[in-house]
């Protein structure tokens, strides 16, 4: 049996930071330059996480309260791109940027990458992108994001439409790599017969 909730009874919000970033050019030379701070330009087009992220922000003891945990879950929340992303602990000492919402499950009974993959479904994110249509600069608002409503299954419901959920990234991953060797394949084989003059 499902069940239906807004997200802000399952799940706490909070709402990024707005921290400089150092100027130095190498933060190695900078010993409280270890926390990185995550944007929107640290996310590739199928929301993966950049694996080279360098620290970026001078720690103060205000920061170390909203170090991100795994099973966090990241919602951009401005722009023309609404998205949410499972933190797992990628990175040590990370911060999420103003542009986020941060989202701490306090419910046992939601799999975290389960929500994450309702907040990213078409469906949901209809409603997300009507903004766009009334806004110069679409955001939605951390009341806005706890207004909404949440279909939630059993955890075991819950698992398997995560694990396919993983399996179609994976075939669309596969087919994007299929793709990519197919045009090498064709460019090079096509520039190679014109340039032997057949």
């Amino acid at each position: 049996m499902n069940w239906v909730r807004k997200l802000e009874e399952i799940v706490a919000i909070r709402s990024g930071m707005v921290v400089p970033k150092t100027s130095n050019k190498d933060e190695r030379l900078l010993t409280d330059a270890f926390v990185r701070m995550i944007g929107t330009s640290d996310f590739d087009e199928d929301l993966n996480l950049r694996k080279d992220l360098e620290p970026n922000v001078l720690y103060k003891d205000s920061i170390s309260r909203n170090f991100l945990q795994s099973n966090e879950i990241l919602f951009n929340a401005k722009g023309n791109r609404f998205f949410a992303y499972l933190f797992q602990n990628e990175y040590e000492n990370a911060i999420a940027s103003a542009v986020f919402l941060v989202l701490t499950i306090v419910d046992e009974n939601i799999n975290p990458a389960y929500l994450t993959w309702y907040l990213n479904h078409p469906e949901t994110l209809k409603i997300f992108n009507a903004k766009k249509t009334s806004q110069t600069i679409p955001s939605i608002t951390k009341q806005e994001l706890g207004e909404l409503e949440i279909i939630i299954p059993k955890l075991s419901t819950q698992e398997k439409i995560v694990q396919l959920d993983q399996l179609k990234k994976q075939r669309t991953q596969i087919l994007k790599q299929l793709a990519a060797s197919q045009e090498a394949y064709i460019n090079a084989l096509t520039f190679k017969t014109i340039r032997n003059g057949k």
